[in-house]
């Protein structure tokens, strides 16, 4: 709208020119301008205007990294930061501990195995709590029970580009759960508040333990198989599709291989310590949907970061997370964690906070470990120059705090106390 001082007229700008305006606006100021009018309100409020704004703001500013933090100070809130500014805190009925992989339209996903899910909208500080599946109701009855080695299964979360709707989506193996077939899918439908099983699933078993990755419409996982394959999952059809194998050689370590989106292509990476080799995908030139690789980088970890080879943890360390290209020729990496251990047997503290077990790193069966875990962090491990190799051993804590590892004859191996 155009003020002529010297005249005592109004001059509008045509509408268009103004929605041109409004696209390169950031969303705290469209939140504002929709009091302006009616017009301006219904404008701001259209899919196809959001659909726009949200395709300038991204040519304008690039790629903007969200960090989600559980609050050490109040159990029921937790802080967003996106950049290096907080964008708000949200207090939320339980901890939520996990966040979908990347973002679909500025929309994040949190998530818990054993509680409600949430999906976040971090710009507008719109959220929507959505129930339980039935595999989670599996789950929380598994942890009633203390059945030990419960499955740990990733939510989705994506959308149907065609449909515009979001969907949360839960595969989880099935014979964990001591269901029948390969595995078991759910959806939810924000339209009924329910979720509901996709029939048939996908028919091979998949990697489980890692975060399925969203592009373009459908969400992707790394198969459970001596050939890795790479699964979509369409989340307009609802189905299922082997896309390609794996650009890389079985790994029998889970742990080893990762997947992520990068400069909007499908990656895959694979970790021989100390080397961490990224493939990038291609269409293939059939036109079926199916991908082919080429590998993009080979990293050498000892050098990027020099901590792991000094603690002698690297070989423990999962592969590093992409993040982002930079200046078309910098790679923007999250440090991987440590490989989290497969629990044989574990005594909790009474108040919860740590927990004392065997575990092997690389689920091999031959040698296993006493470590302790504070919250599920790092493991601390003691003998690891003694690795215990039966699996008839028992582990207890005596009257006076002594951690105490016994053989099948109860004879002594090993004692430490508790409370380092």
């Amino acid at each position: 709208m155009l003020l002529r001082r010297n005249r005592w007229s109004v001059e509008l700008l045509p509408h268009d020119v103004v929605e041109l305006i409004l696209e390169r606006l950031p969303v705290w100021s469209l939140l504002r301008f929709k009091s302006v009018s009616k017009n301006w309100k219904s404008t701001i409020d259209s899919r196809r205007f959001q659909q726009r704004q949200l395709i300038q703001r991204r040519q304008l500013r690039g790629p903007d990294f969200l960090l989600y933090v559980i609050s050490d100070y109040k159990e029921d809130e937790s802080i967003m930061v996106l950049g290096d500014s907080i964008v708000f805190k949200l207090r939320i009925p339980d901890p939520i501990t996990m966040v979908c992989h990347g973002s679909c339209d500025g929309l994040v996903c949190i998530f818990n195995i054993d509680g409600p899910s949430m999906v976040v909208n971090p710009a507008t500080r719109w959220h929507r709590i959505f129930p339980l599946s039935n595999a989670q109701q599996l789950l929380l009855n598994m942890f009633k029970r203390r059945v030990h080695r419960c499955p740990r299964p990733k939510l989705g979360f994506g959308k149907d580009k065609f449909k515009g709707t979001y969907k949360p989506v839960w595969l989880c193996n099935s014979s964990e759960f001591g269901l029948d077939n390969a595995t078991t899918c759910e959806v939810f439908d924000f339209s009924t508040n329910a979720w509901r099983y996709v029939l048939p699933a996908s028919p091979y078993r998949i990697v489980d333990d890692q975060k399925p990755v969203y592009l373009d419409g459908s969400l992707y996982w790394l198969t459970e198989c001596e050939e890795t394959k790479v699964l979509s999952f369409d989340l307009q059809t609802e189905t299922f599709q082997v896309i390609s194998k794996a650009p890389f050689p079985h790994s029998p370590d889970s742990n080893d291989v990762i997947m992520c989106i990068l400069d909007n292509r499908l990656c895959v990476s694979h970790k021989i310590w100390p080397t961490q080799s990224i493939w990038t995908s291609f269409d293939s030139l059939s036109g079926n949907g199916n991908k082919t690789w080429k590998k993009m980088w080979s990293i050498d970890l000892t050098k990027t970061f020099s901590l792991y080879g000094d603690t002698g943890l690297g070989p423990l360390v999962r592969p590093c997370l992409p993040l982002a290209i930079l200046n078309e020729d910098k790679l923007l990496l999250q440090g991987g964690d440590i490989s989290q251990p497969v629990i044989r047997q574990t005594l909790s503290s009474p108040d919860g906070t740590f927990e004392l077990g065997f575990f092997n790193p690389n689920s091999s069966q031959e040698h296993q470990y006493v470590g302790i875990w504070f919250k599920k962090v790092t493991p601390r491990v003691y003998s690891r120059e003694n690795p215990v190799t039966s699996s008839t051993v028992g582990l207890s804590i005596s009257s006076n705090g002594i951690l105490i590892l016994l053989d099948e004859k109860q004879t002594v191996l090993w004692r430490r106390s508790s409370g380092i």
